[in-house]
């Protein structure tokens, strides 16, 4: 028998007076914010009526609390948010400034993560589950504005999580950075690099619990990533091949700081490709449209990029073998092409990783046997 929709019952008494401006004592408020939370934790959003939730609802947003000296009534008050956003779903009781307002609130509780031995540790935990399994962070892609919130999104998350962090809240994290790329129209670059920095060796040696987060979070939106990812390189790519055009061309004129210039750019260039080689290892779908910006490296006037291209891709091939080949056939044929290339600092990276490959990659082998011979016996070579 249907017993019709369940209400709120429970009102608290928060604040000293109908201003909301003053709370009550502060041993009460935490006595009154605890039996809301519990309260409100067992009501079910099919049966429950909204309109019960509507005073507390407007309570929760009072500048009192919110701003509460005492950090374990922010933290109560943030799992009261996250519930009342559960039971009104899938519209929220609250307007784009307020929703902004809560998720900032939300973001600083989450960086406290870390802190477990926090008395309010579980709370936080709480709220972190509730983001995740209710899919709360989808709301802030209906912001016209939301970039900043995701950004913070994931710089803290990234941020707190670590590898004595228990696996099931290292899940949630992951599903709430998941819901943050897929539900928005846009990806903030901010977040690409937060994203990218993860597979830098330095961060790999750091945190290998964010280096995980990383690749697993690149591996679940792969094809929401691509795009990003492809504009990414093709900046670093396309503009240090530019400014090494006009360095070159200007050689005549050039200058000790011109000489610096030169390699800081060809060290950027160094350091986007490692990160190609990275993602190639633990993210390789992100990859799409990043491997044939490579190939055409390997067809460029720049004797060095033309070099780092061919190491590059030669490893990648040791690393991933007959698949990658197979999948970019052109970028195959064109890496094999360069055994015939006009420089001899290519010629020899080239031998250098097709032996390797003739060792590791055996289904490769046959395809480049004759080349490896060829330039074995290439004299100009050395």
């Amino acid at each position: 028998m249907d017993s019709g929709p369940t209400e709120l019952t429970f009102q608290p008494k928060l604040f000293t007076n109908a201003t909301l401006k003053k709370t009550v004592a502060v041993s009460e408020l935490f006595k009154q914010l605890k039996r809301l939370s519990k309260e409100l934790n067992a009501l079910e959003q099919e049966t429950v009526d909204t309109q019960s939730l509507d005073a507390v609802t407007k309570q929760m947003l009072a500048a009192s609390l919110l701003k509460h000296k005492e950090p374990g009534v922010i933290s109560y008050v943030a799992c009261c948010i996250a519930d009342l956003l559960r039971l009104y779903a899938p519209e929220a009781p609250y307007n784009d400034s307020e929703i902004k307002t809560i998720f900032n609130m939300f973001i600083d509780q989450l960086q406290l993560l870390g802190d477990t031995n926090s008395q309010f540790f579980a709370l936080r935990e709480y709220l972190l589950t509730s983001l995740a399994t209710v899919r709360t962070p989808a709301l802030v892609a209906t912001l016209d504005d939301g970039e900043e919130l995701i950004s913070r999104f994931f710089t803290g998350l990234f941020g707190v999580v670590s590898t004595d962090m228990a696996h099931s809240m290292q899940m949630h994290i992951l599903d709430v950075l998941q819901q943050l790329l897929e539900e928005p129209k846009y990806v903030p670059q901010e977040v690409i690099d937060v994203i990218l920095l993860q597979f830098t060796k330095k961060r790999q040696q750091d945190n290998s619990a964010a280096h995980q987060l990383a690749c697993d979070l690149a591996n679940g939106t792969a094809d929401v990533l691509q795009k990003y990812i492809y504009q990414y390189f093709n900046d670093i790519i396309v503009g240090a091949a530019q400014q090494r055009l006009e360095q070159r061309e200007a050689e005549g004129d050039e200058t000790r700081r011109d000489r610096a210039l030169a390699r800081s750019t060809m060290g950027d260039l160094r350091s986007a490709h490692f990160l190609i080689l990275e993602l190639n290892k633990s993210a390789p779908g992100t990859l799409l449209n990043v491997i044939p910006q490579v190939e055409e490296e390997l067809g460029v006037d720049d004797v060095e990029i033309r070099v780092l291209a061919t190491e590059v891709l030669g490893e990648m091939f040791a690393d991933k073998g007959f698949t990658l080949a197979k999948r970019y056939d052109s970028t195959w044929k064109a890496w094999k092409g360069r055994r015939a290339d006009s420089s001899a600092l290519v010629r020899i990276q080239w031998v250098e990783h097709a032996v390797g490959l003739y060792r590791s990659q055996p289904q490769l082998a046959r395809e480049l046997n004759d080349g490896i011979s060829e330039k074995l016996r290439d004299v100009d070579d050395k």
